[in-house]
């Protein structure tokens, strides 16, 4: 009898960890399954009931978040999903095309503190993926246009020592676009010097194996 316990138990954990069929997988499944540590504040019933509120309500469910925050879904299609985890921190969720396999933004920042966004990727049995094999990410330098400026790219490096980039994206095509955020750690003066060297926020494409700048 025992035996017969330990193997259902056995293949029950198997299962948890088996691929999700590409054509079953949606942001929704990623939201309410996904074991992201940045989702432990948020009970798996918690989250069943903001997703059953959105889609059958048509409306929005503040959820109280295991620390007695607040947390809502902001946006959910097939292949994405968006949740503001806490005031300060919001969760993107895009399922990619060509292959079983999402990306999940996390970006922490607001009220004076700098947004800043850790990408990571997944396939679809939950098994995370190297961030460079997914993702050509732009450089310091790609941010910023030196051409006729009295700025080296070695003084700039010193100027910036740490780099922060808020990387957000949306459904279906939409591309991901990373705005860079360090400058405002900076003092108003090398605001002033570097603001006009800034190049905009970067546009980055899913080509069906990473995400590319370019059009």
């Amino acid at each position: 009898m025992r035996l017969g316990i330990f193997v259902m138990f056995f293949l029950m954990a198997c299962l948890g960890h088996a691929a999700v069929p590409a054509d079953t997988l949606t942001a929704s499944k990623v939201f309410a399954d996904m074991p992201l540590d940045v989702l432990e504040l948020l009970r798996p019933s918690t989250r069943l009931d903001m997703l059953d509120y959105y889609n059958q309500a048509d409306s929005i469910l503040t959820a109280t978040d295991a620390l007695g925050g607040r947390s809502r879904l902001v946006d959910v299609t097939d292949d994405y999903l968006k949740v503001e985890v806490t005031p300060v921190s919001t969760l993107e969720i895009r399922l990619l095309s060509g292959a079983p396999l999402f990306m999940t933004l996390y970006t922490v920042g607001g009220e004076g503190v700098v947004k800043d966004t850790e990408i990571r990727f997944f396939d679809s049995a939950y098994t995370e993926i190297p961030v460079e094999d997914c993702i050509s990410a732009p450089t310091l330098g790609d941010f910023f246009n030196l051409k006729g400026s009295e700025i080296k790219y070695s003084e700039l490096k010193e100027m910036l020592p740490f780099t922060t980039i808020e990387y957000t994206t949306g459904p279906g095509d939409a591309p991901l676009t990373a705005t860079f955020t360090a400058l405002e750690t900076l003092s108003d003066e090398n605001k002033e010097r570097l603001r006009p060297l800034l190049t905009g926020p970067l546009v980055l494409r899913w080509n069906n194996k990473r995400f590319r700048m370019g059009k």
